[in-house]
């Protein structure tokens, strides 16, 4: 009996059981059946399941970071393993920044801004990859800015050839941002992290920027992070997201490390034995006399120095007072009272002259003073640098349109400025848009009473969009008969690209080119002949001119090249791409002093006639900077050496070419600032304080160039500009 209850018990037991079970399962799956109905009422769709966090999200931007900074590396012909670490450790650093800044913020909210900065990196690198493509050279923002306009109206339809061609690339670089958008919403879903765990990547990625600073500030490419930081260099060297950074950082708070003047024995012993008068190798000897006095002004820099109030003003000061004016000499005032015509030719280059082929070219190169040894930098821009260095003897700011800058700042210096002072007919012409690199803003302010171009007078006097020789031609019945006359031409026939089969240059002069030169050169180079030919042809007309007046012995020419022809120049993509700068040098071009040696013309009339025998040979390394000191000099001008970064040429200063990278070359070596690398010329031999004693000269040259500008330091010396421009 007690077993029979026992068994029945059991069975109630398990039938309460089971009704509690059900009415619960059925409470909860009514009110699960409840929740979707109503889902489904107001059109939402269903729940879904929850999936596990995917903590993969977090690497998307270091890995993307990492990417763009390797693709730039090859695309920019680098070498992929040079100081490689650099880029990607700042590059995962700057990643996990991103990474925890966006997952601070709501799912939708935090894909949105994914999408927003994926795009945007792909666009800054693909710009950047582009301007390298173009100008074989890394570009600031504000320099790309301050050209976009230019581009976009002058050149559109070079722009659009640009992009079409580098589609391949575009596609690299945007592919990511593509396929976060198609793909991303799944299979990397964003994610709302922890504050936490926002914060400890915040310390991961801060930890990783400082050790990153720390070994680069220190380490062999120290100088390149501080005191000689360049932004093209410091590109290729700590990848593109550091040296942007680096440039916002010095632009906002100054560069303390390259903005102190080394004044501690940093000029280097002259090469002139002042007692004998004996000269230099390859100089005149006439130059090494010291009886002429020197080519400076009644300045006591010392006494300013103490007077001034303004920290910049009174280290250029100081600075000033270390330095030795340089010697006037023999050929002080040989060209005293002559008209000037001064040349800036768009992207010449002397590798294909012949006295045959470009007998004017030959003869202004060869029978003027002849600079066998002469370079015209690639200063980090473009047409406006070079004219920058050719016009005020300094170097230009690096990631800054320099000439810009001096608008408004007496330029006391230019040639303009002091023959306009001497009463000179003076007037800048070029064939190109009046207001392209603002240059409508800043050339009157060179010393010229006017700046025509097209679109504020030029066409008046040359039709619309003039060749070189037409501007020449033309131009010069306007001023001929206003001696003395001081002009400036701007010359664009010479511009890139030269691919263009519809050329009128190439129409003109490729049969007198192709039957010339045979099969010496590809098709590109030499269509960029053909585009050179018009300054042969506009030079010709215009000694022509000079001699029926009969003022060729009173006038002096003087040009040089804006930059090297970068237009022949392609990127090294994949290794295999047309280099067709090499083609026209006849030997590679990698190392700064091969891609931009040049030719400077300074011939007057008067060195084939009555001063034939002061026609000599320069054969001293010389540059750009060089061309106004020497001017100067030639013209007899009252000026300050010391107040110059370049030298006359004729004096006792010691050559020195620089680049605004810090690389150098002297009579005695040449210096790759980029790899460290010093190399003696013969006769020579390793010296590493001479290494170190060039280069404090060249980062002070640099810095006084710089602050000249940035404080309008001839306004401070010189007063308020007295010409009225």
């Amino acid at each position: 009996m007690g077993k029979a209850f026992s068994a029945v018990g059991d069975v109630a037991s398990g039938l309460i059981s089971t009704v509690r079970d059900h009415r619960e399962n059925s409470y909860e799956d009514k009110r699960r059946r409840s929740r979707e109905s109503l889902r489904k009422e107001l059109g939402r769709p269903p729940r879904r399941r929850k999936k596990k966090k995917n903590p993969f999200h977090l690497l998307l931007f270091p890995v993307i970071c990492v990417y763009y900074e390797v693709l730039l590396r090859i695309f920019g012909g680098t070498g992929f393993f040079h100081a490689l670490g650099y880029p990607v450790w700042f590059a995962l650093g700057f990643g996990l920044l991103l990474a925890g800044l966006t997952s601070l913020l709501r799912r939708k909210t935090n894909r949105r801004a994914t999408i927003v900065i994926l795009f945007l990196l792909a666009l800054f690198y693909t710009v950047e990859c582009m301007i390298h493509e173009s100008f074989q050279m890394y570009m600031t923002w504000k320099q790309i800015f301050t050209g976009t306009k230019d581009v976009m109206t002058g050149y559109s339809s070079d722009l659009i050839k640009a992009i079409l061609g580098g589609i391949p690339k575009i596609i690299l670089f945007f592919w990511p941002w593509v396929l976060y958008v198609a793909k991303g919403k799944r299979k990397l879903p964003a994610r709302r992290m922890h504050p936490t765990f926002v914060g400890l990547l915040a310390v991961v990625s801060i930890v990783m920027g400082f050790a990153g600073n720390l070994v680069a500030a220190h380490a062999g490419n120290r100088d390149t992070y501080g005191s000689a930081y360049e932004f093209d260099t410091a590109t290729s060297v700590f990848g593109l997201l550091t040296s942007t950074k680096l440039d916002m950082k010095y632009a906002l708070f100054g560069n303390r490390a390259a903005s102190t003047f080394t004044t501690a024995n940093v000029e280097p012993e002259t090469e002139v034995a002042a007692e004998t008068g004996e000269a230099v190798e390859g100089q005149p000897a006439a130059v090494a006399q010291m009886e002429y006095g020197d080519n400076a002004m009644d300045l006591n820099f010392i006494a300013l120095a103490g007077s001034e109030s303004n920290d910049k003003v009174k280290d250029l000061d100081t600075y000033a007072s270390t330095l030795t004016p340089s010697k006037k000499n023999a050929y002080t005032g040989l060209f005293k009272g002559k008209n000037l015509i001064l040349i800036c030719a768009e992207a010449y280059s002397d590798a294909f002259i012949d006295p045959t082929l470009t007998p004017t070219l030959y003869r202004l190169t060869h029978n003027g003073f002849y600079f066998s040894d002469y370079y015209q930098p690639t200063w980090g821009g473009s047409t406006s640098t070079g004219e920058f260095s050719f016009v005020f003897g300094l170097a230009p700011q690096d990631g800054i349109e320099s000439i810009l800058e001096t608008k408004s700042n007496n330029n006391y210096f230019t040639m303009g400025n002091q023959l306009q002072r001497l009463n000179y007919w003076s007037c800048a012409y070029h064939n190109g848009t009046y207001n392209y690199y603002d240059r409508n803003l800043t050339h009157t302010n060179l010393g010229y009473d006017n700046f025509l171009a097209q679109g504020n007078g030029l066409e008046d006097i040359c039709g619309r969009y003039p060749t070189d020789t037409i501007m020449f031609d033309k131009t010069m019945d306007v001023y001929m008969d206003q001696q003395p006359f001081s002009i400036y031409y701007m010359t664009v026939s010479g511009h890139a690209p030269y691919n263009d089969e519809n050329s009128p240059y190439i129409k003109k002069y490729m049969d007198q080119v192709k039957s010339f030169f045979g099969d010496k050169y590809k098709k590109t180079t030499l269509n960029y002949i053909c585009y050179q030919m018009e300054l042969e042809s506009a030079l010709t007309r215009m000694v022509e001119k000079l001699e029926e007046k009969g003022i060729a012995n009173d006038t002096v020419i003087a040009l040089t090249a804006d930059h090297y022809p970068y237009g022949l120049r392609k990127s090294h993509s994949w290794g295999n791409a047309e280099n067709y700068v090499e083609d026209l040098y006849g030997h590679p071009d990698a190392l700064d002093w091969d891609r931009d040696e040049n030719g400077l013309i300074i011939w007057s009339g008067c060195l084939e006639n009555e001063y034939k025998n002061m026609a000599v040979e320069v054969s001293t390394p010389v540059y750009s900077l060089d061309i106004l000191p020497t001017l100067s000099n030639l013209f007899g001008l009252e000026y300050d050496s010391r107040l110059l970064v370049g030298r006359d040429v004729f004096s006792d200063q010691d050559p020195l070419v620089f680049w605004n990278n810090y690389s150098w070359v002297t009579e005695r070596g040449k210096y790759n600032a980029k790899e460290k690398v010093y190399t003696p010329n013969g006769g020579y031999t390793e010296d590493e304080a001479y290494v170190e004693q060039i280069n404090a000269i060249v980062k002070n040259k640099i810095l006084f160039s710089d602050e000249v500008i940035n404080t309008d330091y001839y306004a401070k010396l010189f007063g308020a500009d007295d010409t009225g421009n």
